[in-house]
């Protein structure tokens, strides 16, 4: 009785946020009607939803399970809606008219031949194969994460969206001992959680902090600005980074204020001292020895012969 209740409150549950997950597209539809333009914007996932809701209401009412036909319902006329909004802005209308044609001819196919030969393990395991190539078209946007280390091309609501969705019917499915709502389900969820950890590890945006950087820091006990102040700090003195103008201008304050002495000037002992001779002899009087008084005390060797 307990399990009952259980399973009628997660059936509640499932149907609420995966009606709340099929309004994801309507943002979509306003930006392509405010470009009045489908330009850059694939019209696959509107498709694939259509496909993918259109099987498993099937499989609900071949096995008459109420959660899954209403779920499917809703989920059904609001794929079909978008993908003819898509397609009424679509320029050129011929591609994507013969994409949705071909989904109808799908579909069609599948209700034609269930009706002949209801197998529900054939039609269960191709529902379980729509739900895995659905939840596997996020895998090209972990491809771009890791390549620009940021999680700004991952929505962060479709992701937590996604989470709640698979993680509540793979417990359905376990709960009704349903392997194909069990199994792609659990993929679902398993990548889900993935996406959450990248939005753990990478900034939301290039040179934001990540959660985990946070973390890391408070429990170092220290500030982003404490850390980016040390990170500078630690900076190789030779990096052109640790010359600030102001600081050249100090530099050269500081060399211009500076005396540099003159080189000494290296000369020969003999000079020297005949100079230290010559400045003795001058310093008596400022005046040079007259040119007379030495040629008077020289001997006039003319005078010496006649004496």
């Amino acid at each position: 009785m307990d399990l009952q209740i259980v399973l009628q409150y997660l059936s509640y549950s499932a149907i609420v946020t995966t009606i709340a997950l099929f309004f994801c597209g309507i943002p979509i539809c306003l930006t392509i009607k405010r470009r009045l333009s489908t330009k850059d914007i694939s019209g696959v996932p509107f498709l694939m939803g259509l496909l993918g809701a259109s099987f498993w209401l099937r499989y609900g009412l071949l096995k008459g399970d109420n959660t899954m036909i209403t779920v499917n319902v809703v989920g059904a006329s609001f794929f079909l809606i978008y993908c003819l909004f898509y397609l009424y802005f679509a320029k050129p209308k011929t591609a994507f008219a013969i994409k949705l044609s071909a989904v109808i001819l799908s579909i069609a196919a599948m209700v034609i031949w269930i009706a002949y030969r209801p197998d529900l393990d054939y039609l269960g395991i191709l529902c379980m194969t729509f739900n895995i190539i659905n939840f596997g078209a996020p895998l090209a946007g972990l491809g771009v994460v890791l390549k620009q280390r940021n999680c700004s091309t991952l929505p962060l609501p479709l992701c937590i969206a996604n989470f709640l969705v698979s993680s509540q019917w793979f417990l359905y499915g376990n709960l009704v001992h349903d392997p194909y709502i069990m199994a792609p389900n659990g993929i679902g969820m398993a990548l889900a959680i993935i996406q959450l950890l990248l939005f753990i590890v990478f900034p939301m945006k290039e040179g934001d902090r990540s959660p985990l950087e946070r973390l890391a820091a408070w429990f170092t006990g220290r500030q982003f600005d404490d850390l980016e102040k040390g990170s500078k700090d630690e900076k190789p003195s030779g990096s052109p980074s640790n010359y600030h103008p102001t600081s050249i201008k100090k530099d050269k304050a500081v060399e211009a204020s500076v005396v540099i002495p003159p080189p000494p000037q290296f000369t020969n002992s003999t000079e020297t001292h005949q100079d230290e001779s010559r400045a003795d002899s001058f310093g008596a009087s400022s005046n040079p020895p007259s040119y007379r008084s030495r040629a008077g005390s020289v001997h006039d060797p003319v005078k010496v012969l006649d004496v």
